[in-house]
């Protein structure tokens, strides 16, 4: 049912892509202005507990209710629910619609939607992944492979591990710090989400890494990987965004029969080249997660 319920949802995601409405979901955002409007001046707010009412209630209303419809008629309406709840966790938005309009923004020479959809997409986890590049066009790049994670690998890897509440919780955990931030809550509090946030996607990550890896040009990516450890100055946080970014783009250079290492000339190329590791990380992630079901078949 697992394997079936991502599958089915990923199909769903890519059909309503063109729905922008349902999918730049914001209700734990506003739940999360809603509370500062109303308790951001109390010492609670500007602490780090202030994380456990934030995230508590909503987790044990979601754990509750997987719980008790996972085996009601026989198993559908557990079926259902993890099914509405792993789609609305994916995105916001989707990340190969915005890469592909960004790629026909440049052809045509929109510079606002460029600027627009850039910004959106350098809003990474830990900014300085992509502050640490020199060059623009990597930044970018290496954030896309960030937002890759964030969007769905991490949702799909926590969904795995613990149904639509590790899918929830993740999605959540993911947007705090930034919410946290936009309402002028205390240091403290940002800081202790950010570190929950790098807790979940510390495993993810790495998992998701050695995907692109797997899906690209693997000792290239693994030797990014290795210049992203030598930045033994950044907090572990950090490191974990941008070891994830350095081998997304070492994975860009891709091998191709006796050709040797394709390298894209131009940044629209580049931009397509990622999506296609993305893909074909996709693609792996999902023949590992269908092993178990067809040696079920098997057995």
């Amino acid at each position: 049912m697992t394997l079936l319920s991502i599958v089915l949802a990923l199909i769903l995601e890519r059909l309503l892509s063109h729905l922008q409405h349902w999918r730049e979901h914001a209700l734990f955002a506003r739940h999360v202005r809603w509370a500062h409007a109303r308790f951001g001046r109390s010492r609670l707010w500007n602490s780090s507990w202030i994380v456990v009412p934030l995230l508590l209630p909503t987790l044990l209303v979601v754990g509750g209710v997987q719980y008790l419809l996972a085996d009601a008629v026989y198993g559908l309406l557990g079926f259902v629910f993890s099914l509405l709840l792993l789609l609305l966790c994916l995105g916001p938005r989707d990340l190969g619609e915005q890469v592909h309009t960004l790629i026909r923004a440049r052809k045509s020479g929109d510079v606002e939607t460029q600027d627009a959809i850039c910004d959106d997409l350098r809003c990474t986890p830990a900014r300085a992944v992509g502050v640490a590049e020199p060059d623009e066009s990597r930044s970018l790049l290496g954030a896309i492979f960030v937002q890759a994670h964030e969007r769905m690998f991490a949702i799909l890897l926590w969904f795995f591990v613990l149904g639509p509440l590790g899918a929830v919780a993740y999605r959540m955990a993911a947007a705090l710090p930034r919410v946290l931030a936009e309402t002028n809550s205390g240091e403290r509090a940002v800081e202790i989400a950010a570190r929950i946030h790098g807790i979940l996607a510390w495993a993810p990550a790495r998992i998701t890494g050695v995907l692109y890896a797997l899906a690209g040009s693997t000792d290239d990516a693994f030797i990014g990987r290795r210049a992203a450890k030598a930045h033994t100055e950044d907090h572990w946080v950090v490191r974990t965004w941008r070891q994830l970014a350095a081998m997304g783009l070492g994975a860009l250079n891709v091998e191709e029969g006796d050709s040797g290492p394709i390298v894209n000339a131009t940044l629209d190329g580049a931009l397509e080249a990622s999506m296609a590791v993305r893909f074909r990380a996709l693609m792996l992630w999902l023949a590992v997660l269908a092993l178990p079901t067809i040696g079920g078949w098997l057995a």
